[in-house]
């Protein structure tokens, strides 16, 4: 009964669990149970946040010079006015973001959990145990590293008395299980597509193919449990107790539009206030990029998103180098990637209208690629902005034939179409004409593309260096299986893709049809596919391997001490999490 009566009680903290208030109704009916149950669960995923130590985590585990996560927009992502975005996130006073994460915080954060738990599930006070949470199970990719996360995440919830299986997957099938939903709770990160905090808010509406969580979908579609209120801001929108759709989504695409920076900053925090309100997005740390590479390398470089760039670099050897980032890549096809190891061999891959480059000085900068320049756009009377791009002379596919301006257009209707059903398509919603048949692109000729956006975009530079947007040709990617042979897959970059030992290396050597071809020193780069940690290390010391993406967390401080010069940590701009799927019921069968 005391389990049914707190339930019941759920509903007086709807607006305390979602950052916005409003008045004006949701607009679809919903079964009110479903409302109470799910604002129930959401305060039990953000207690259940609270018993983590991620210092503990950063510190023995990670080792990498993590910093723990207080909010899901990472660290390095500023304000208008320069300030980090996580520290002036949440509405706390004497720390940043939506939990304390401090050492100092743990006790307290321990016992504030304890009595949220308490009001829901039976607890034995004599042993500090709970007697009748549902056992759940971690999903995680196989690693070294997110095994002993997990192992740590498992010992703090059992010592409280909540079992929690582990099982993990090799990463394309864990890919695709997270994206399907079916998983209660998982492993995730999310590194930064381009430097503007939306692109950690917009991956979570409803029709996005990278919302895990199931956000708006399955039966969370029709709970309507989540407000928002932006009058103060400007806009005609206040909804109290609306679906996910009528709140996320409505505030997500109000961002898209906004022109005024400062008044798109405060719609982001609000976003970022009620998709932390579900509880089920838990921030563990805010990633840094830890690799080893050859002291005999030079020209390497990589951007803040993770991406490593081979195409200019040197060994004393010859001009071929061989790599390890992950084990095999669930897809090549720049439409349909969704992980950082394929965005970097996508990158080497073909050539967008801009790309990631270094200038004199060792800055990292946005420069023209298959573009002559990166032009201003005009602004049209009714705000919409148009960009006018003109390809450079002597552009050919891998195969021969020539670019034209109607590859890029095809490409981008391609990956924004519901048809496809991209992870990124809906970083076309930029695009004037986003979710219609007429996506606002065209091919005035041949080397002639004219793109008109629905607004002003400050990062449309780094959209256009993004895979997402680079071209494909419509005859090659009519063969589903294009992307998976190197028979098939023809590309307009640095390289092309001449052996695909699948599960075991994908050979890349240079393309001779690639416009500045003359520019690229490395003739060769063998991609090692592997996730075993252990193994990549055996692989480095002996010379076989020059770069390894990853090292084992026990080894991390013998490696950091014996290769001083070539074991790195930089800066990325990511958050590693958990994630809840919304649909997985946790409440006990008392409550139900």
């Amino acid at each position: 009964m005391k389990k049914l009566l707190a339930l019941l009680l759920t509903l007086a903290m709807v607006l305390a669990l979602v950052a916005c208030g409003g008045s004006n109704g949701g607009g679809s009916s919903n079964d009110m149970a479903a409302v109470e149950a799910e604002n129930a669960r959401a305060e039990i995923r953000n207690a259940i946040s609270l018993l983590f130590d991620r210092n503990y985590i950063v510190e023995e585990i990670g080792q990498g010079g993590q910093v723990p996560a207080s909010s899901f927009v990472a660290m390095g992502m500023t304000n208008p006015d320069g300030t980090e975005f996580y520290k002036t996130a949440g509405n706390n006073e004497g720390y940043y973001g939506y939990y304390n994460v401090s050492k100092e915080a743990l006790e307290a954060n321990f016992n504030k959990a304890i009595e949220v738990l308490k009001k829901y599930y039976d607890y034995d006070e004599a042993t500090g145990m709970f007697t009748n949470f549902p056992t759940m199970t971690y999903l995680y990719n196989t690693s070294e590293g997110h095994k002993a996360i997990g192992e740590y995440l498992q010992a703090q919830l059992a010592s409280v008395g909540i079992t929690m299986n582990l099982e993990n997957q090799e990463w394309a099938t864990f890919m695709n299980t997270r994206k399907n939903g079916d998983y209660s709770i998982a492993r995730n990160g999310w590194v930064a597509d381009y430097n503007d905090p939306i692109c950690f808010l917009d991956m979570w509406t409803t029709a996005s193919g990278n919302n895990d969580v199931q956000f708006g979908k399955g039966a969370h579609e029709s709970v309507a449990a989540y407000s928002i209120d932006i009058t103060d801001l400007g806009y005609d929108v206040k909804v109290e107790n609306g679906t996910w759709a009528e709140t996320y989504d409505v505030l997500i695409k109000t961002i898209k539009s906004c022109t005024d920076n400062e008044v798109r900053y405060k719609l982001m925090h609000r976003a970022e206030d009620l998709l932390m309100s579900t509880g089920c997005i838990c921030p563990i740390y805010y990633y840094t990029d830890t690799y080893m590479i050859s002291k005999d390398v030079d020209g390497f470089f990589a951007n803040p998103l993770g991406y490593k760039y081979f195409m200019y670099c040197t060994v004393p050897t010859g001009s071929s180098i061989s790599v390890c980032l992950a084990s095999e890549p669930d897809t090549l096809d720049p439409a349909l990637n969704s992980a950082v190891d394929g965005a970097t061999l996508i990158s080497h891959l073909f050539s967008g209208l801009a790309k990631w480059s270094q200038d004199a000085s060792g800055k990292l900068v946005i420069v023209p690629d298959a573009a002559e320049e990166l032009v201003e756009g005009v602004v049209n009377e009714d705000e919409t902005v148009t960009y006018t791009y003109k390809l450079r002379d002597g552009l050919k596919w891998s195969d021969g034939k020539d670019v034209t301006a109607a590859d890029f257009e095809f490409a981008w209707k391609r990956a924004a179409s519901e048809e496809l059903g991209a992870d990124y398509g809906y970083m076309f919603e930029v695009v004037d004409g986003y979710g219609t048949e007429n996506l606002n692109v065209k091919a005035v000729d041949e080397k002639t593309l004219e793109v008109t956006l629905a607004n002003a975009v400050s990062y449309w530079n780094e959209l256009l260096a993004f895979p997402t947007y680079f071209p494909v040709r419509e005859d090659v990617v009519s063969n589903e299986g294009w992307a998976t042979d190197p028979k098939t897959y023809v590309c307009n970059g640095a390289y092309t893709i001449t052996k695909w030992d699948h599960n075991s290396v994908i050979t890349l050597e240079k393309n001779a049809n690639y416009v500045d071809a003359a520019a690229i020193k490395m003739d060769k780069i063998d991609f090692y596919l592997s996730d075993d940690a252990n193994n990549m290390v055996a692989n480095f010391k002996n010379g076989t391997w020059q770069l390894i993406d990853d090292v084992p967390t026990n080894e991390m401080a013998a490696l950091k001490a014996e290769y001083p010069d070539e074991y790195i940590v930089a800066g990325k701009i990511g958050t590693y999490y958990v994630c809840w799927n919304i649909n997985e019921d946790i409440l006990p069968a008392t409550a139900k």
